[in-house]
């Protein structure tokens, strides 16, 4: 009978090692902690504002990234801009022309080979917009759905506006 009270303090502690490995499990590694961002990863504390005038706009430039681009003439040369997809720019009546003079918020990149500026912040004149998500996943005009007023603008004007 001696047996019994043995065995079940054996399971006890058993189960007491194995509730405290799955609590260990979960804790982060010490590199989750830091903050560290993976080389390559958007962040936004990163980002530089860009300013100059429009050589060119292209809508759907096949150059990667494909989408939207602009040839912005600065002070430092002429750098491309990728904005992503052009559809979002109709929809929010954000004009660019050649000769205008831009503001981009974002960070240059690699694409292939090419270096390109990712603009996450548009600005001509006093309109802004945004692009690209904070985490620099550009944003498609599908991303209008959580924005009600632009969407009900956008809608009213394909239906030919108010009557």
């Amino acid at each position: 009978m001696k047996l019994f009270p043995k065995f079940h303090l054996i399971v006890a502690l058993v189960c007491a090692a194995v509730c405290a490995s799955s609590v260990y499990a979960q804790r982060p590694t010490a590199n989750a902690v830091s903050g560290k961002t993976a080389p390559g990863t958007y962040d936004v504390a990163k980002d530089v504002s860009l300013q100059g005038t429009v050589l060119s706009f292209t809508e759907n430039s096949q150059t990667p990234p494909i989408g939207a681009h602009v040839m912005l003439q600065t002070t430092a040369g002429n750098v491309d801009v990728h904005l992503g997809d052009a559809r979002l720019l109709h929809l929010t009546k954000l004009n660019i022309t050649q000769g205008a003079s831009v503001r981009f918020v974002g960070q240059m990149s690699t694409a292939g080979k090419n270096q390109v500026f990712l603009a996450r912040l548009v600005q001509v004149g006093a309109q802004v917009v945004a692009v690209r998500s904070v985490h620099g996943l550009p944003l498609g005009s599908a991303g209008l759905r959580a924005n009600k007023a632009l969407l009900t603008s956008a809608q009213a004007e394909q239906k030919g506006g108010a009557r």
